[in-house]
């Protein structure tokens, strides 16, 4: 399955309802100033704040697939690649589910060497700059996350143990804002190695030092 695109570069998402309602609004600010009705400065405003909860709403759910993509994926290749059994039907259902930011981490933690074995080096190396900095993103989330107040824990600990979609408050810039641009890619990969180790081990194209 392959994640639509979540940026601003796109004419139609989530990010780009709220930038053009902000735009709409300025102009109608300056168009009624000094004016003594302002009913279309009014009907912009609640635009623009439907629209913030629209973007915040978007991005949270695909939070939380992307993130169960990743660790689920990676739960699957490490088995696959480290010749262990399969997940149980149970345990894949509970990894489906959004992950705490301490399970992300963990998944995250693994190098591209453990699990991409039947990829060639520079593929790896690739992967694991991308992996390197998705999971430096990832802490600074539990950063940013610590100076919320308003019920958010102020601990590491708690915050590793807790969801993000549990952590967000609407009054300040989303937790996953420049993570979720580089989750999505990492987390649409998992298939296809998945996919392509298998076809490499039936042919016997496997490396020789496999992973224990």
């Amino acid at each position: 399955m392959d994640f639509p695109a979540f940026t601003e570069a796109a004419p139609v998402t989530a990010l780009a309802v709220p930038h053009r309602s902000y735009r709409l609004e300025e102009n109608a600010e300056m168009y009624t100033h000094g004016r003594a009705l302002a009913h279309d400065l009014d009907a912009l405003h609640e635009l623009s704040r439907l629209a913030d909860h629209y973007e915040r709403g978007v991005g949270l759910l695909t939070w939380r697939y992307a993130s169960a993509a990743v660790v689920l994926g990676t739960s699957i290749l490490d088995r696959v690649t480290g010749g262990r059994p399969a997940l149980t039907a149970a345990a894949v259902t509970a990894l489906c589910e959004e992950p705490t930011l301490g399970q992300l981490r963990d998944a995250l933690s693994i190098p591209c060497t453990d699990l991409l074995i039947a990829r060639e080096p520079v593929f790896r190396d690739r992967h694991e700059e991308e992996r390197q900095a998705l999971l430096h993103a990832v802490e600074g989330i539990i950063e940013c996350a610590a100076e919320l107040g308003d019920g958010v824990p102020g601990t590491a600990a708690a915050l590793w143990a807790g969801r993000l979609t549990a952590f967000d408050r609407l009054d300040t810039d989303p937790l996953y804002e420049g993570v979720l641009t580089r989750l999505l890619p990492f987390a649409e990969q998992f298939p296809n190695e998945i996919s392509w180790y298998l076809k490499q081990s039936r042919a016997g194209a496997l490396p020789r030092q496999i992973r224990t």
